[in-house]
């Protein structure tokens, strides 16, 4: 009982830092609470939001007049569909490649291993806008511009994705492994049967960092998509912005209704995200 006591008093938040804690998520947080406030403000109509901020509802003027003024004048569904099946297919192939990756950098043996994997992480120091055209233009010259292929394929890698199953396959007991390969398992069952099921949480850390990576990607699809019709969510919301004569309440709704779905996924999978991390971090 004592020790019980020591850890709780070791590991307790003093006053000041409990204070300091919520005043930084208050301040984090203000922002998206003054976009949920005016969204359901229908008496915004001017070009920009009120001075000085109002922080709780105006029940005269509180509707979802914004939100149905913003659905009647974007497709806005049809971009959640869009961006949707992009990200599944993003996810699905670059959580994929990234854990065969991170499983033979992690647990193989092979010459060279460690000389290819810096070579692959230093890819990461090369800045998406250096190699932007090059792309395009590769795109371009197979007929993939105005595809959803333009969007999935240039994605399916990601050298911080390998990089973090790497490290979380390194934490992976070799002797589970040894034991599986002396009963005559395979290294494809091996994978599927055993590392799969025990990468779980690194599996949906990563699956949030793609999901909101591809939710959020402007500069890409605005660069391939050619079709108003094909839109991602991100450049949908963008170029319903640039439109002359559009409230800012509406903006303010589009952008929350844009939003909505990546919070409400990070909700969900957030102790994954932590429970990866910490597990990925014990061992060091």
């Amino acid at each position: 009982m004592t020790h019980f006591k020591s850890v709780v008093a070791k590991h307790a938040l003093s006053p000041a830092r409990v204070i300091i804690l919520l005043g930084g998520a208050a301040l984090v947080c203000c922002p998206f609470w003054w976009m949920i406030i005016s969204s359901f403000d229908n008496g915004i109509n001017q070009a920009g939001l009120p001075m000085p901020p109002s922080l709780w509802f105006n029940i005269e003027r509180f509707g979802v007049f914004n939100y149905l003024n913003a659905a009647a004048n974007i497709p806005i569904f049809r971009y959640y569909l869009n961006t949707v099946c992009v990200t599944i297919a993003i996810i699905a192939l670059q959580v994929s490649t990234c854990c065969m990756a991170g499983y033979a950098f992690g647990k193989g043996k092979f010459t060279g291993k460690n000389k290819i994997f810096l070579v692959f992480l230093a890819t990461m120091m090369i800045p998406f806008q250096l190699y932007m055209i090059p792309l395009y233009l590769m795109m371009n010259k197979i007929g993939l511009v105005n595809t959803y292929w333009a969007l999935i394929l240039p994605s399916m890698q990601s050298a911080y994705g390998v990089f973090l199953c790497t490290q979380y396959m390194k934490t992976l007991p070799d002797s589970l492994l040894e034991s599986a390969r002396m009963d005559g398992a395979s290294e494809f069952r091996i994978f599927f049967t055993i590392i799969m099921p025990l990468c779980k949480p690194v599996l949906a850390t990563l699956t949030v960092l793609i999901a909101l990576g591809t939710w959020n990607d402007f500069l890409w699809p605005y660069l391939v998509l050619l079709n108003q019709d094909m839109y991602t969510i991100t450049l949908g919301v963008s170029m319903f912005q640039q439109q002359s004569g559009i409230a800012i309440g509406n903006i303010v709704a589009v952008s929350i209704m844009a939003i909505f779905p990546i919070i409400v996924l990070y909700l969900f999978l957030q102790k994954f995200i932590i429970s990866g991390i910490t597990m990925g971090a014990n061992k060091y």
